[in-house]
């Protein structure tokens, strides 16, 4: 399957924090707008506040690849996780999943 340049459309404030429908249907009809689906996406993360919180987000993501890029300071660490979707409605899913994680950013 072919891989292509993703996430390029959607930004970070199109990712809410909480539950709210509104925002996740905004971000339903963006991710249906610029993504092909079925198909890989690009997950893009920071996490600050340990290595905890990584173990939290691999609990989600279990049998995906994880990169992991440490930041200078050690302060946070930026992980990108592919993984193949069959839909927006997965993709949400797991940012509702990651969102209740404290001290992650989604990207």
């Amino acid at each position: 399957m072919e891989e292509k340049n993703i996430n390029k459309d959607i930004e970070f404030s199109d990712i809410p924090d909480g539950g709210s429908t509104d925002i996740y249907a905004n971000l339903k009809e963006k991710l249906e707008s610029v993504e092909q689906f079925p198909g890989i996406y690009n997950f893009k993360f920071i996490i600050t506040g340990g290595l905890d919180k990584i173990q939290d987000l691999r609990a989600i993501l279990p049998d995906d690849e994880f990169v992991e890029q440490p930041s200078k300071t050690g302060k946070y660490v930026s992980i990108t996780v592919k993984k193949q979707m069959q839909n927006a409605d997965e993709v949400i899913a797991v940012y509702k999943q990651a969102a209740n994680i404290t001290g992650i950013m989604i990207l």
